[in-house]
Formats: structure tokens, sequence, C-alpha cells
């Protein structure tokens, strides 16, 4: 399974490393490319691709090997209000 993200810079966790968010996730498949962000909790705070390759598989019951995250450099940075 191929998967397109969007992500947000969320902060960092408790050790100081950095976290981002999921955006939007797209699979790409035969049937074109689908919307499944909202199968997804949106709010946890990822720290790396594997992580996020991980939990996909997991959620659609495939192996990790199987699961290809792209799209990671579309990660958008928000000011600090």
């Amino acid at each position: 399974m191929q998967f397109q993200i969007v992500t947000n810079h969320a902060g960092s966790d408790l050790s100081g490393d950095p976290t981002f968010t999921l955006e939007r996730v797209f699979a790409s498949g035969t049937e074109g490319r689908r919307d499944v962000s909202h199968l997804l909790d949106r709010t946890y705070g990822y720290r790396s691709l594997r992580e996020v390759q991980w939990h996909l598989a997991d959620r659609f019951g495939v192996q990790p090997r199987n699961v290809r995250v792209h799209g990671a450099d579309i990660r958008r940075e928000h000011p600090m209000s």
C-alpha cells in the first residue's frame, strides 16, 4: 500500500524530540487516490516516518514492509502565537 501524507509541525515530546501530526493522509491504489485521513488520529505526535508506517500497517492490517509513505517534505511549520 502506498500513502501520501501532509504533516504539520506539532512541537516536541517529553524528551524534547520534534514531533509532527498528520494533516491529511491519502492512499494510492488501483482505484486511484482516496482520502483516508478520517481513519487515523490526526492529533497524535509522530516522531518519525517509520512510526507512521507501522501505524498505517496496523490500521490497514498489512505488514509494515508492504507500506510505503511519501510526502514528508510537505511539512508545514506554523508560527507560534
